[in-house]
């Protein structure tokens, strides 16, 4: 079934919380990252020694990688590698795809190796420090967790306005913009086939004991806000492309909206703590309110298109709530950029 351990929050506290993580234009709540594991303690018996040996091996590359770098992710980066030349983004991202078919065969046809390492990672959401868990695919969630996390932190990198060429306004390049709308698609990718065919594999019991960086309203909120946020990439363009219809724009920011809705229901009424997980679920309020905005602006400029009375006052009206949502969301945007850790 699979032990469970799960380490409190201690008055040391081992987690790396940033005062501030500066730039933020996709949030990502913090990286768990995993602990050391003995692999021979638990398989030395069971596998292959040069088997073992390659897990073992993998695994330690991800553990040491990914504690290089989720410091450093914590606070925006403009640069692809960290200052003493250590792990990047893609790096891990490869050593986490390396490590995640070699993990598998620890499951494979429901074999009992599943059960026989102790698999622990430091939360980041969760009130618990740590959850330490006797069950390979509580491994693999983390894994594609991960993956997720850091497809959506390369988006944040590429969607950070840079001082162009000639000297104007900083903005993001449109190859940029295209390259985030692909990376989206991925870490939604990876978080539904954590919530389609990991999870169904933990009996009851041992889901509810999942920390909740992992719990499935978490994992699907992110899918949501990932595919949301790919949605708004793809309004922005629209925007600025001269071919794209009022028709065009609204549907888009209707499909924002009814992402935004649902990463909202499935996130508001869980247990997240403060911090990390507190500014996650403002961060969802805020982008849902903007949506809306954006909805009823594009309906409104539609409706205006009209030639009779009434259209015209639906216009107005539309036009007014668009105005409303957007005070609205720029307040949500202050009481995001707000919480801690601070952002812009």
């Amino acid at each position: 079934m699979g032990c469970l351990v799960s380490t409190p929050q201690d008055s040391v506290g081992n987690r790396k919380r940033p005062g501030s993580i500066g730039d933020v234009s996709v949030y990502v709540p913090g990286f768990r990252i995993p602990k050391p594991v003995d692999f021979s303690l638990s398989l030395g018996d069971h596998l292959p020694k040069n088997l073992m040996e390659r897990l073992s091996a993998l695994r330690t590359r991800v553990v040491v990688m990914a504690g290089q770098e989720a410091p450093t992710v914590s606070r925006t980066r403009r640069k692809s590698a960290t200052q003493h030349g250590g792990s990047t983004l893609a790096d891990l991202h490869q050593a986490l795809q390396d490590y995640l078919p070699v993990l598998l065969g620890l499951v494979k046809d429901g074999s009992q190796l599943q059960h026989n390492v102790q698999f622990a990672w430091m939360n980041q959401e969760d009130e618990a420090e740590e959850t330490a868990i006797s069950n390979a695919w509580y491994e693999v969630l983390s894994v594609l967790h991960l993956m997720a996390m850091l497809s959506l932190s390369q988006a944040n990198l590429l969607l950070l306005p840079r001082t162009s060429a000639d000297g104007y306004q900083p903005k993001v390049s449109e190859e940029n913009r295209r390259a985030s709308v692909d990376i989206f698609l991925k870490a939604a990718g990876y978080l539904d086939c954590a919530v389609r065919h990991v999870l169904p594999q933990f009996p009851t019991s041992l889901r509810e004991d999942l920390p909740v960086d992992l719990a499935e309203g978490v994992l699907r909120a992110l899918c949501l806000q990932a595919l949301g946020q790919g949605v708004d990439i793809q309004l922005g363009m629209a925007i600025d492309s001269a071919k794209a219809t009022l028709a065009v724009k609204r549907r888009l920011a209707c499909e924002m909206v009814k992402c935004w809705q649902q990463a909202q229901d499935n996130i508001m009424n869980l247990p997240l703590a403060n911090g990390w997980g507190g500014k996650h679920r403002l961060f969802i309020k805020w982008k849902y309110v903007e949506a809306k905005a954006a909805a009823y602006y594009y309906h409104g400029l539609i409706l205006d298109e009209g030639n009779t009375e009434k259209s015209h006052g639906m216009a107005v009206a539309a036009l007014q709530a668009a105005d409303e949502y957007f005070k609205e969301s720029k307040r949500s945007c202050e009481a995001f950029n707000a919480a801690s850790p601070l952002s812009r």
